[in-house]
């Protein structure tokens, strides 16, 4: 399974679950939804539990993360318009003021480019994505698979 950027791109998802649509598999098809939803829902609790550990401001910007729940792909979400600082949070700051201050309390800036699983940006959801990333794609290949056996037993 290539890993493109953040994005862990399971080849065949999106007409896997058309193909179970066709069989009127709602059943399976909620499975998939499921199984996207809770693989993004274990990496939001790691990322807040990586962040309680941070500052004030990044534990606060943590609290918005949040898994969508769709059927094609799994994705977790930062920031909201009560937390519009989260992506400072996340990523650092480049500016800075004049007393040379970085801009708004946030720290040194880390970068936004995922440049592989052994390091890169971020101080709380991108170390996540990183420690917990590989174990969490094979859990949900584990339920993918699972889910397969029951469309198509043979």
């Amino acid at each position: 399974m290539p890993v493109d950027g953040v994005a862990g791109n399971v080849e065949g998802l999106a007409q896997f679950t058309r193909a179970l649509a066709r069989i009127g598999a709602n059943g399976l098809r909620d499975g998939v939804k499921e199984a996207n939803y809770e693989v993004a829902d274990k990496l939001t609790d790691a990322a807040r539990s990586k962040a309680a550990g941070l500052s004030r401001q990044q534990k606060a910007a943590a609290e918005s993360l949040r898994a969508t729940k769709t059927q094609n792909y799994a994705a977790v979400r930062l920031g909201s318009a009560r937390k519009p600082y989260a992506l400072g949070a996340e990523f650092g700051a480049k500016k800075r003021t004049r007393r040379g201050v970085l801009a708004r309390g946030f720290r040194r800036w880390r970068g936004n480019a995922f440049s592989g699983w052994a390091g890169g940006p971020g101080y709380f959801l991108h170390p996540a994505i990183r420690e917990n990333g590989p174990e969490l794609i094979e859990e949900y290949m584990r339920r993918i698979d699972a889910i397969s056996q029951e469309a198509f037993p043979e």
